[in-house]
C-alpha cells in the first residue's frame, strides 16, 4: 500500500510539472515575452561579458559593473545569481566557513539571509559563470497562477523559460527562483 501511494505521489508530482510546462510553452504570449526579456537584457549581457574580459571572473553582484559598462534603466528587476559550484573564494578559510550555510538551518529567514550575504560580500572574489533571471512576464487569465520569466544561463549561453507555479500553500518551479514570497534579503537583484 505504501508503495502504491509512493508512486502515486511520484506520477502526481511529474504530471504537475510536466502539464504545467507544456501550458507556459504553448502559451502564445511565452515566445514573444521571451524575445523582449532577452532584447532588454543585452546591453547587460555585454557589460557582463566586458566585465569578465577585463577581470577573468564575473562580479559577484551587478554593483560591481563600473558606471560606464551599467547598460540603461530598463534592465531593472532582473535577478542575479551563481550555483554554489561556481563561486570562486578569496581563501581556504571562506571554503571551510561555507559548508557551515547548509544543512539544518535553525534560524530566522531574514537572519539566515543576511548570514548570506555576509559571506558573499566577506568571501567570494566572482563567479566562473552565473545566471540572469528576468523580471516576470505580465500575467492574463489563463496564466494567474503560473509565473513566467526569461532565464539565462552564461554557461550554456543560453536563454529558456522559466516558471513559478503555485496551488495553495505548494509552489514547484524550473529555471530561477519563485517571487511571491521573497523575505529578507537578495540574493543579488538589480
Amino acid at each position: 500500500m505504501i508503495v502504491f501511494v509512493g508512486c502515486a505521489v511520484i506520477i502526481a508530482l511529474w504530471g504537475r510539472y510536466h502539464f504545467t510546462t507544456v501550458q507556459v510553452n504553448n502559451d502564445p504570449t511565452s515566445t514573444p515575452d521571451l524575445a523582449a526579456a532577452t532584447e532588454t537584457a543585452q546591453p547587460l549581457l555585454d557589460a557582463l561579458v566586458k566585465y569578465q574580459a577585463e577581470n577573468g571572473l564575473d562580479p559577484t553582484t551587478l554593483d560591481q559593473l563600473p558606471n560606464k559598462q551599467l547598460p540603461s534603466l530598463r534592465v531593472r528587476g532582473y535577478r542575479y545569481s551563481a550555483r554554489s559550484t561556481d563561486w570562486v573564494y578569496r581563501s581556504d578559510t571562506c571554503v571551510a566557513r561555507e559548508k557551515h550555510l547548509h544543512g539544518w538551518i535553525m534560524k530566522e529567514v531574514k537572519a539566515y539571509q543576511k548570514e548570506i550575504d555576509d559571506f558573499k560580500r566577506e568571501c567570494l572574489t566572482g563567479y566562473r559563470d552565473y545566471l540572469l533571471q528576468s523580471p516576470d512576464f505580465p500575467r492574463d487569465a489563463q496564466t494567474q497562477y503560473v509565473a513566467r520569466w526569461a532565464y539565462f544561463d552564461s554557461q550554456t549561453k543560453r536563454w529558456s523559460l522559466g516558471w513559478c507555479a503555485r496551488n495553495g500553500k505548494s509552489e514547484i518551479s524550473t529555471n530561477g527562483t519563485c517571487r511571491w514570497h521573497l523575505r529578507g534579503g537578495s540574493p543579488a537583484r538589480w
